[in-house]
């Protein structure tokens, strides 16, 4: 997991649902909905709430909460085990993002 920035377009359809996109999307108004170039995911309705129809798509910006990715990899490695081998194991599958 790298440890950058994403940035993402989001835009609510006239039904009220929300989506994530990859690019910019442009208004459809006959179907009443938004297309990209690619479109990433669906998203929780509850999100950005002030967004609507009628508003044009805002660019979001997000990044892993966590900010020192070697620093957790190895914390957790030592909660883990006392043995050297297998916590150099575990702080690479962490890092790479594996859940262990």
């Amino acid at each position: 997991m790298e440890n950058k920035t994403y940035k993402l377009f989001v835009a609510r359809d006239k039904n009220g649902f929300l989506f994530a996109y990859e690019d910019k999307p442009t208004r459809c108004d006959i179907r009443k909905e938004w297309f990209a170039g690619k479109f990433l995911s669906s998203m929780e309705n509850s999100f950005f709430t002030d967004l609507t129809w009628e508003d044009e798509p805002i660019e979001v910006e997000i990044r892993p909460t966590i900010t020192d990715l070697d620093a957790k990899a190895q914390e957790y490695a030592n909660k883990v085990t006392d043995n050297k081998e297998i916590k150099e194991l575990i702080i690479n599958a962490y890092k790479a993002g594996y859940n262990i």
